[in-house]
Order: structure tokens, then C-alpha cells, then sequence
């Protein structure tokens, strides 16, 4: 079975949907699940896992996922379908909550004490359609399938929910049932999207995180021009500021802690996307010599961090 990764965020396709909503944004590691006629595979955000693979423990979840993928592949009727999700929990510090038996998932946010799944996209693939579905197509499949999605915050116009609060404490323990930990316990942001079914290259999709939850803080004191240039000196300032501890957990999330060299490599490859996205102008005019330059500045700041 082919891997198919989900898009990067920001994702610009088309926005002119009448209805969108909007999601709590889960912090955790994304576990990917494909099923097709032939069977069930699982993987993280770039490639399948094989069943002895260390990823925080994704084992534990495997056959009940199995079980809740293949009453979804059934539902949805496509060739294959890909379901996106995020793996999070491991902690939750109340006391009238026992301890899970696992290491954290994810830090900053508190979810539930034992390891947890929620699916936040269902991928069509088949009869000449490769689609993202509507949350309104996905939230009932899902329900029946008895997978969890990330809290739904808003429906309503875009201009609506562009201008919800991103910061709000996480309604995710509620949505298990587990008593509060109170207002401090804030959510990672939102994610906004059309609710419409999407063509995989024409995805859409908005995330917006809280300040403490974000790696890639930019100078805030003027407007931004993302065409303005930028020396190679300033880029690899950039380049150094942003390859931060927050960001190797993040990286850490996805791929996990038992490879600092796949960690290094994932939170590397973030920084130079994020630097693409903040300076496209100074990047295309970098010089094949200074790309290179840059990015090994890059990943030795990346590698001088502990993790």
C-alpha cells in the first residue's frame, strides 16, 4: 500500500466554502492508519511502521484501531482510505486520576492519563477521487467506528471563525469524561477548515496556535513582508533562533525519542520550511552554496540542544 502523508499546514487551497469549522488542535504524534481490501498498515507522519517499531507505544492502541479503521473503510465505500490521526496522552496530573503506565505522548498540555487516539482527517482514495471528506461526512463515520475526533469549537461562516480566541482551555479531557485541571490547562490553538469535501491537492486548512505553543515567533514590531531581503547572516540568525527546545520536542512528537538523529533531521527540515514560508524572497534568491551553508547552520544548531 502506498504511504500517502498529509499536507503541511498552512495548507491554500480553495477557501470559498459557505460553512467552515473549527477544531481544537490535539498536541501529540500523528499515526497514520490505511486500510484497503487487503488489510490495515499503520505509520507515523512520513512512512508505515513495522509492528516492532518504538512509537510511544502505538501498539497498545493496534487492534482496536485495526477494528475502528476497517468499520470506517466499510462505511465510507472507497478502493482505499487513509485515516489521519493524532496519538496524545500519557499524562494527566489529578489527583483523583491514576497514573497511565506511559510516558507523556506530548508536554504543555494535559489530556488524559492512558494513550489515546483522535482522528482528525478520513482520506478517500478510489475511483479516479483521492478527497479529503467534510468534517460533516467524517464526524458521523467516525461515531459509528467509535473513533474520537479533536473537540469541534464552531461552525459558521469563515469570517466567524477567523475570529474565534485561540487561546481556551483544552476541552479534550472533558470530551473523555475526566474531571478538570482548570483554566491554565489552555489548548494548543485551533485548526479551521472549509467543511467541504476537499481534492487531496486542493486541501485547505488554517492552524493557529497559542504564543507558548509556537516555534516559529517572528518579529512582531513591524508588518511582515515576506519578499523584503534577507542577508545569509540574518537567515542563519533566524535559522539558530528558531531551532529551540519546543521546536525538538515537537519533532520529537512525531518520530519519537528513540532516534535523536531522525529527531535532528525532522526538527531541521521544520525550521528550513518555516524559514520558506517567513522569507520565500530571500530563499529563492539564496545561491546553491549559501543553501547549503544555511542548513548546515540549521542542523548544528538543531543537533547543540539537548532533547
Amino acid at each position: 500500500m502506498e504511504f500517502l502523508a498529509f499536507p503541511k499546514m498552512p495548507c491554500l487551497g480553495a477557501s470559498d466554502a459557505p460553512t467552515w469549522v473549527a477544531l481544537e488542535k490535539i498536541h501529540g504524534a500523528q499515526l497514520v492508519i490505511g486500510v484497503d481490501a487487503a488489510g490495515v498498515r499503520f505509520g507515523k507522519r512520513k512512512e508505515w511502521l513495522r509492528d516492532e517499531d518504538p512509537f510511544f507505544g502505538w501498539q497498545l492502541l493496534r487492534a482496536s484501531l485495526r477494528d475502528a479503521a476497517r468499520a470506517a473503510f466499510a462505511a465510507v465505500g472507497a478502493e482505499r482510505l487513509v485515516l489521519y490521526g493524532e496519538l496524545f496522552g500519557g499524562g494527566y496530573p489529578h489527583p483523583d486520576v491514576p497514573a497511565g503506565g506511559v510516558i507523556p505522548v506530548q508536554t504543555g498540555v494535559w489530556y488524559a492519563p492512558d494513550l489515546r487516539w483522535a482522528l482528525f482527517e478520513l482520506r478517500a482514495v478510489g475511483g479516479g477521487e483521492d478527497a479529503f471528506l467534510a468534517f460533516s461526512e467524517a464526524a458521523p463515520v467516525a461515531a459509528a467506528a467509535g473513533l474520537m475526533m479533536p473537540p469541534l469549537l464552531a461552525r459558521g461562516r469563515k469570517a466567524e471563525i477567523a475570529a474565534l480566541p485561540e487561546r481556551f482551555p483544552s476541552r479534550v479531557a472533558s470530551a473523555l469524561g475526566l474531571p478538570p485541571l482548570g483554566p491554565a490547562n489552555l489548548a494548543e490553538g485551533l485548526v479551521a477548515k472549509p467543511d467541504v469535501r476537499m481534492p487531496a491537492g486542493a486541501y485547505m486548512a488554517l492552524k493557529r496556535k497559542i504564543a507558548e505553543m509556537r516555534e516559529d515567533r517572528f518579529d512582531e514590531s513591524a508588518p511582515w513582508d515576506p519578499e523584503r531581503p534577507v542577508d545569509l547572516p540574518a537567515l542563519i540568525r533566524w535559522g539558530e533562533r528558531l531551532a529551540n527546545g519546543p521546536r525538538l520536542a515537537s519533532a520529537a512528537s512525531k518520530v519519537g525519542r528513540h532516534d535523536r538523529a531522525a529527531v535532528d533531521a525532522e526538527a531541521a527540515l521544520d525550521v528550513l520550511v518555516d524559514l520558506e514560508a517567513a522569507f520565500p524572497g530571500a530563499m529563492r534568491a539564496l545561491s546553491r552554496e549559501d543553501g547549503e551553508a544555511l542548513e548546515r547552520a540549521v542542523r548544528a544548531a538543531v543537533a547543540a540542544h539537548p532533547l
